[in-house]
């Protein structure tokens, strides 16, 4: 069983018409982001952990060298900066969303993708309907101002209210 987490914009109700209008994040580790974790991030435009990644990465980089020519230190640093990033992508995503105006509207439990998205479009209210109204001008015509009276169903005008 999978836990995700669902996004929609915080400006207004989702469209059902754009997919890119409601995310799906699922909680769990992160995969592609331990093997390729650059092209992930850019992905997922998220230009801000892009250039974070890049600049600790270069640090990590650095520290490597500094421990030592030995490339052991190098990789065992590297393959820890790596699983971190994996194990936080979701949860950097999860905050790269809030901070672009989406906002979390619900959690739900499926075992696949299209089991939590049913679950969740059923389960959602109803958007409602807008319904426009023709503005009222301040002058009202002397025929606007017609009510029906009593008798054979001719329009008497109004009396001054």
């Amino acid at each position: 069983m999978q836990i995700y987490s669902i996004f929609e914009p915080a400006t207004g109700a989702a469209r059902l018409d754009d997919p890119r209008s409601v995310i799906f994040l699922k909680e769990r580790f992160c995969w592609p982001a331990l093997f390729v974790p650059l092209l992930w991030m850019l992905y997922h435009r998220m230009w801000l952990v892009t250039a974070g990644y890049i600049a600790l990465s270069v640090a990590v980089g650095m520290i490597g060298q500094i421990l030592g020519s030995q490339e052991a230190p190098a990789a065992v640093i590297g393959l820890g900066f790596g699983l971190i990033v994996a194990f936080e992508a979701n949860g950097l995503r999860r905050w790269y969303l809030q901070r672009s105006g989406f906002r979390q509207v619900a959690t739900v439990a499926a075992d696949t993708l299209p089991q939590a998205e049913a679950r969740y479009f059923v389960g959602r209210p109803a958007v409602p309907q807008v319904q426009t109204v023709a503005p009222r001008s301040a002058f009202v015509s002397d025929f606007e101002r017609r009510h029906p009276s009593t008798g054979w169903g001719f329009m008497a005008p109004d009396q001054h209210r």
